[in-house]
């Protein structure tokens, strides 16, 4: 089982030539639950602090993803 760290953001206003911006947000995965929740606490808390606008948004999961990263093949 790995566990998936993903983000979703979304602002209301709509960006324009004159008004841009850059988020680095990637997609994670992690080999327990609590590594996965660790890191998801530091980055909501990143991605809180560099938003845009008061009005931006960012949500976060880790959820988990069978795959097989206990056995050797």
């Amino acid at each position: 089982m790995v566990w998936v760290y993903t983000v979703v953001m979304m602002m209301i206003e709509p960006t324009t030539n004159a008004k841009t911006f850059i988020v680095f947000s990637p997609n994670t995965a992690f080999i327990s639950e609590k590594s996965c929740q660790e890191w998801r606490e530091i980055d909501m808390l990143r991605l809180y602090n560099s938003r845009p606008s008061e009005t931006a948004k960012a949500v976060s999961q880790c959820f988990p993803f069978p795959f097989n990263v206990d056995k050797g093949t």
